[in-house]
């Protein structure tokens, strides 16, 4: 595929994402982000290896995770409207290419002790993040297991590991209140990441 092809693209997809979600969360993202992001995730799925319809659609996963990453960055939220229709739409993606079982497993495997745990502990895990577990739990599931793994254990380690870091830092800095490090990034960024390591 054209690089610039891929960049332009990526460069509207990215204004697009930008639009989106300063509309969704109330402020504009910091200048820039969703753009080279969207380039980037353009140029990712150009080179992945797989087939136009393959790459279109992991690059239209990218665009729907720097979205829903950009929102949870900035207002600790993941908006129905992006997590309900995406996760729709991924499973019936895979259904059309007979991986649909197995999306509906992956979704079910990963959003089940998702829910749990937020009924627990609702301010430890969002419903947004348990509405966001079932689309990237169903893209790792069709995926394969090893995908799914890595979207599974993943995230909770990276999140954890961001929320020890800034209260290390509150400390240093003996600064008061809770941590709040927003989860729904962790999970996009590793089901991109477990897409293109274990294709």
């Amino acid at each position: 595929m054209d690089i610039t092809l891929c960049v332009v693209a990526g460069l509207v997809a990215g204004l697009g994402a930008r639009h989106l979600t300063t509309h969704l969360a109330g402020r504009p993202p910091a200048r820039a982000v969703c753009e080279a992001t969207c380039v980037a995730g353009s140029l990712v799925a150009a080179v992945s290896g797989s087939g136009p319809v393959e790459a279109l659609a992991l690059a239209s996963l990218i665009w729907w995770c720097v979205c829903l990453s950009v929102v949870d960055l900035l207002e600790r939220r993941l908006p129905n409207v992006l997590t309900g229709p995406g996760a729709a739409v991924i499973v019936t993606l895979a259904a059309a290419t007979g991986q649909g079982r197995a999306a509906l497993v992956g979704a079910g495997l990963l959003a089940g002790p998702m829910l749990l745990a937020h009924l627990v502990s609702p301010r430890s895990l969002g419903a947004g993040d348990v509405k966001l577990a079932v689309g990237v739990g169903a893209a790792a599931g069709a995926a394969g297991p090893a995908a799914w793994l890595c979207v599974a254990v993943g995230p909770p380690l990276l999140t954890a590991t961001a929320g020890l870091v800034m209260r290390v830092v509150q400390q240093w800095r003996t600064e008061a209140g809770p941590v709040l490090v927003p989860h729904g990034p962790s999970m996009c960024a590793f089901t991109v990441l477990a897409l293109l390591t274990t294709a």
